[in-house]
């Protein structure tokens, strides 16, 4: 991690799931990416240096509560994630997966609290379809919010899907 800043890098992203066993099927996440992180945030006092992101949604645990994203699991998979990353903030605090089992109102609500704390800056989403962005930032400017300010999505030469119908919704947002 100091070779990627030496050569110009900054944007540092994780998520709570990443690291330990991963499969579709998994029951939960063990927090070994953040916890890699967190090491080096201490050991170099590089914090201020980087755009630090991490996201929030697979299973972290074995309870109902323990995944999603509902306001009380956001609430306390972002605590745990700046206990593993040793920081008091997260730049980009991006949402994994859409749930849509979970309300929009009770998620902004629950990432307009983090804000206001301090515990996060932005709200970033991955893995979102252009319908999701609609919808998430519709609820988001009925509250006043900002809402997404960013979408992470599989995209490369061979898989370009995202063009069809991500990528007009994502310009549309930016533009209303």
């Amino acid at each position: 991690m100091d070779a990627a800043i030496d050569a110009g890098i900054t944007f540092f992203d994780t998520a709570d799931v990443y690291g330990g066993p991963q499969s579709p099927d998994m029951k939960q996440g063990y927090g070994v990416s953040e916890q890699t992180v967190g090491r080096w945030l201490q050991r170099s006092g590089r914090r201020d240096d980087i755009v630090l992101a991490t996201k929030v949604y697979q299973p972290m645990g074995l309870g109902p509560n323990d995944r999603r994203l509902s306001a009380y699991h956001i609430r306390r998979a972002c605590e745990a994630s700046l206990r593993r990353l040793q920081t008091d903030h997260i730049v980009l605090y991006q949402m994994h997966h859409v749930d849509r089992a979970t309300p929009w109102e009770e998620i902004w609500q629950a990432m307009e609290q983090l804000v206001r704390e301090g515990k996060i800056t932005y709200v970033g989403s991955s893995n979102f379809a252009g319908w999701d962005v609609a919808l998430a930032q519709s609820a988001a400017s009925a509250r006043h919010f900002l809402g997404l300010i960013s979408e992470q999505s599989l995209y490369n030469l061979a898989v370009r899907a995202v063009e069809q119908e991500l990528v007009p919704a994502l310009r549309t947002s930016a533009s209303g």
